[in-house]
């Protein structure tokens, strides 16, 4: 009777013991860079800019590896009041590949492409859910006002509440 026990105890204690030897080995998550969480993460997501209660900018932006993909859809056209502010966008949607997505002290600086030219924008994250987006280096019309930063919101994520 106890050689039985001995080897119920010996068969009990082996088979954790194969569980874990034989677990498959896992893989960091893409999203984390030698154990840390890469600074990426946060910018990743559906952004979207809203103006009179409707979408006029949805940046789309997923880590890979260490570099952004995605895609700006903005409408073709807006008019900026004399503040700065958007005064009127246009019904089409333009659609321009992202190029390039870097991370600097200012923010991430994006570069989109469309059939004319390359565009830049920095955005800054101001909290987990909301963001400015601004146009850089770009050259404004006569009379026409430098615009002022753009807010977005991650799609999905609950706006943190003011106190």
């Amino acid at each position: 009777m106890s050689r039985l026990i001995v080897i119920a105890a010996a068969v009990i204690s082996f088979f954790p013991a194969a569980a874990i030897a034989q677990a498959p080995a896992t893989r960091p998550p893409a999203n984390q860079i030698q154990g840390k969480k890469s600074p990426l993460v946060p910018y990743a997501g559906n952004w979207v800019g809203i103006f009179e209660g409707k979408p006029w900018m949805i940046l789309n932006l997923s880590v890979v590896g260490e570099q952004f993909s995605g895609a700006l859809q903005r409408t073709s056209a807006v008019d900026l009041n004399d503040n700065g502010e958007l005064k009127k966008v246009s019904e089409e949607f333009v659609t321009e590949p992202l190029v390039e997505g870097r991370l600097n002290p200012d923010g991430l600086l994006l570069t989109v492409k469309n059939e004319a030219q390359a565009e830049r924008y920095l955005m800054k994250l101001t909290s987990e859910s909301t963001a400015e987006i601004k146009m850089l280096a770009m050259t404004m019309p006569p009379g026409m006002p430098k615009p002022k930063p753009w807010k977005l919101t991650k799609a999905g994520v609950a706006p943190a509440k003011q106190p």
